[in-house]
């Protein structure tokens, strides 16, 4: 666990509380627990202050701690929590987990010895779930950016081809000795300087386009797909 971690604990027992935040701070000095003694409270705390983990009590004077976790997800959803319950207390626990708590710790006789591990590995679980969800969503946009390279390039294929045998048809007739009309031979080359402006424009575009897609922020991951 990182040495600066912000913990709200949701705990009207003072003196589990206590145990908590000691359990807690010896194992790691740096780490900061804030409690609050109500769900009420501490929806309001986590929306007045960051945190890295939240601890709740399922006994609270004014709501469950499912519901409150539910609510503090509901709000929250990139928040590590964890739910404190009693001894023996495992559908509870199912339930938790379900909820969106990564892990429960029993008030059991060695709540003290467990608290720091189970919270270390809840705020690591989290992290490495957060991580993979950002790989994810880079990973959707570079699929979105190669779809958009392809089609560009597509595009430019298409519009490429047929000036190809405009300019062709063109140098043919100039080149024709049959052809004397002067005015009619200027066209030709109007047309031909034309066609030839498009196809420098519509280069010139695709190479933009992909540079842009490359400097986006998914754009390293091309490469990846790709492969």
């Amino acid at each position: 666990m990182k040495k600066k971690i912000k913990i709200a604990l949701v705990e009207d027992n003072r003196f589990h509380a206590l145990l908590f935040e000691r359990a807690i701070v010896e194992r790691y000095p740096e780490t900061t627990v804030h409690t609050y003694p109500s769900g009420k409270a501490c929806l309001q705390g986590l929306r007045e202050n960051p945190y890295d983990l939240i601890a709740i009590d399922f006994h609270l004077p004014d709501i469950n701690g499912l519901e409150l976790l539910s609510l503090v997800h509901a709000e929250q959803p990139d928040l590590a929590a964890v739910l404190i319950t009693g001894a023996g207390s495992e559908q509870i626990a199912a339930e938790a987990i379900k909820t969106g708590a990564i892990d429960y710790i029993a008030k059991s006789n060695d709540f003290a010895a467990i608290v720091p591990r189970i919270v270390s590995q809840a705020f690591h679980t989290q992290q490495l779930i957060l991580k993979n969800r950002r790989l994810e969503t880079k990973a959707r946009e570079a699929e979105k950016l190669e779809m958009v390279t392809a089609v560009a390039s597509t595009l430019n294929h298409e519009i490429n081809n047929p000036l190809m045998t405009v300019q062709g048809a063109i140098e043919l007739l100039l080149e024709d000795p049959r052809l004397t009309d002067v005015d009619l031979q200027e066209k030709l080359k109007k047309i031909e300087t034309s066609a030839r402006r498009i196809q420098e424009i519509t280069h010139q575009m695709s190479n933009l386009m992909t540079t842009s897609l490359r400097q986006t922020p998914a754009g390293p991951m091309l490469k990846l797909v790709r492969k």
